[in-house]
């Protein structure tokens, strides 16, 4: 039997099928449970004694939380496969983690708001698609600018 891969690999793939389980849950709930819409109203507050009305992001934010969670959510999922792929025993696949991880988020994504067709009282959002798209993408990017710091440092160090 052939080796599956390295333990990291098989932790970040585990983390990663968990947290997809997590997704599918939560998007097959008619209605959130408790502690995501506490969390929703805590957030409201605290934007809200900040004073960030005067700023337009924020505004939306406000207006929309729930587009602010879908971001949060896929932001995770997507530093969640970029370390899944960037320790695969495959050298073509951690290679190329960046796309996979963005190609596999934003398609979860897209049978996400699919899935929500069939939920009682969701309906699918091409603007928590969007949201979703732009968590996996900004995932991407601090994850290149996690590594870029950090052979920064490692090079300022050999000097």
């Amino acid at each position: 039997m052939k080796k599956i891969g390295n333990k990291k690999f098989v932790v970040y793939f585990t983390l990663t099928a968990l947290y997809a389980a997590l997704i599918f849950y939560l998007s097959s709930q008619s209605h959130l449970p408790q502690a995501a819409s506490e969390m929703e109203d805590l957030l409201h507050k605290i934007l809200n004694i900040i004073g960030v009305r005067y700023f337009y992001m924020f505004e939306f934010i406000i207006r929309h939380p729930d587009k602010l969670e879908h971001f949060m959510i896929f932001f995770v999922f997507g530093i969640l496969l970029r370390l899944t792929a960037s320790h695969s025993r495959y050298r073509s696949i951690r290679q190329n983690a960046m796309l996979l991880a963005m190609v596999v988020g934003i398609g979860y994504g897209v049978l996400d708001e699919v899935h929500q067709m069939l939920v009682p009282m969701r309906s699918p959002s091409v603007y928590d698609l969007i949201a979703d798209a732009a968590g996996i993408v900004c995932a991407q990017i601090f994850f290149a600018l996690g590594i870029w710091v950090y052979a920064t440092l490692q090079n300022s160090r050999k000097r």
